[in-house]
């Protein structure tokens, strides 16, 4: 009977450390990045729109280590003498680290990771001739946040930076991120270049 107990209690205590730390895979958005660019079309200039949906996924390798996808379309319109309209996706994967996985509340990570961005900017100008422009950028970038533990709401505050290197980058940005506030038909150079990540919240769920 002492056994047969005292198996239970193991079970038990197994059980109840097990759910609250199980990995499980989420998927998430960045709303804040989404609704800064919606809100900025306006205020750029008239007939100016831009759009954009970082989404992401974490895919859990242990309980302090997970791999993080995340995936970022951006579309605009807007007058440059001339209509013209920028296509651009961005790409990056890294590695999340728990510094503290077993809190019951949540915890703070840290995320290195490698970012590569392609953008193509087109339109006419005022004589009616059309031009094409094409940029990217490689960048090594680090995000520090929070991340309130749930078991299907995935809840994560983060901010961070990047620095890379930029190829037919317009020469009035720090970066082809920030061209798409910029004047896309400018000059432009191959250069070192540098970002801020104030998308601020990732929020989705967790299966």
């Amino acid at each position: 009977m002492k056994k047969t107990c005292s198996l239970a209690v193991c079970l038990l205590t197994a059980t109840a450390w097990a759910q609250p730390g199980e990995p499980s895979v989420s998927v998430w958005v960045q709303p804040v990045g989404t609704l800064a660019f919606g809100l900025a079309g306006p205020l750029v200039g008239p007939g100016t729109s831009y759009l954009t949906l970082p989404v992401g996924m974490n895919v859990p390798l242990s309980p302090t280590q997970e791999l993080v996808f995340e995936v970022t379309p951006f579309l605009s319109r807007q007058d440059c003498e001339g209509p013209c309209s920028t296509r651009a996706l961005a790409l990056a994967v890294g590695s999340a680290w728990s510094l503290s996985p077993h809190s019951s509340r949540g915890s703070f990570f840290i995320q290195p990771k490698v970012m590569g961005l392609v953008s193509r900017d087109k339109g006419v100008s005022g004589g009616d001739s059309p031009w094409m422009e094409t940029g990217s950028q490689l960048s090594l970038g680090l995000d520090v946040g929070y991340r309130v533990r749930s078991e299907h709401l995935f809840l994560a505050f983060v901010l961070g930076g990047s620095v890379g290197r930029g190829w037919n980058v317009p020469a009035s940005s720090s970066s082809i991120f920030t061209s798409f506030l910029d004047w896309p038909q400018g000059r432009r150079e191959s250069k070192w270049v540098y970002d801020l990540n104030l998308n601020l919240l990732r929020i989705g769920a967790s299966f």
